[in-house]
């Protein structure tokens, strides 16, 4: 599997190095102004305040909302669908519902699912490549030091392990193909 990552915002060395690394990067945005602090709804309490809406039995209150909102984020914690939390609130209500938030307590108590089990789950290797941001040739982070490559750099490259210098090509591609030809027959 490929990913390709672009953009067009300009990025300082640290957060290139956080990049490779695997880290999580903050993304740079602009500073929002906030002109009034707005209550932060959790999915817990929207889901709680979204009971009525399913059975209007089941209304409840923003004070009871906010009263029962720590046991539906552990219902949520438990397992992250809000629908089925909804479902298991509204779904075989009594035909009178005397109080919404005393049965919706009893429930979110009586039905709290049990805590997941951890997966266990296969190391996967990331390897990274990334390309010179002078020529675009690609290659491993560590060989693009300030994203930049050797000839970018003005580095000369480094020599081979295996130097064929001095070897005749054309001898020694004869020789394989009559090794080839031998084997064969």
């Amino acid at each position: 599997m490929t990913r390709t990552f672009f953009s067009r915002t300009a990025r300082g060395e640290e957060w290139w190095e956080a990049f490779v690394r695997g880290d999580d990067v903050p993304e740079s945005r602009p500073a929002a102004v906030s002109t009034a602090a707005a209550p932060t709804r959790t999915p817990a309490y929207d889901a709680l305040a979204s009971l009525g809406r399913t059975d209007p039995r089941m209304t409840l209150s923003a004070a009871d909302c906010a009263r029962l909102e720590p046991l539906a984020a552990t219902w949520l914690a438990r397992d992250a669908d809000p629908g089925r939390l909804v479902q298991a609130l509204t779904s075989g209500l009594p035909v009178p519902v005397h109080s919404p938030a005393a049965l919706a307590r009893t429930r979110l108590e009586a039905k709290l699912p049990p805590e997941p089990v951890p997966e266990a789950r296969p190391e996967i290797t990331i390897s990274r490549l990334l390309e010179c941001v002078d020529c675009g040739r690609p290659g491993p982070p560590a060989a693009l030091p300030g994203g930049l490559c050797r000839p970018c750099r003005g580095e000369a490259a480094p020599m081979p392990v295996d130097d064929p210098v001095g070897i005749d090509v054309h001898t020694w591609a004869e020789r394989l193909r009559a090794a080839a030809r031998d084997a064969k027959g």
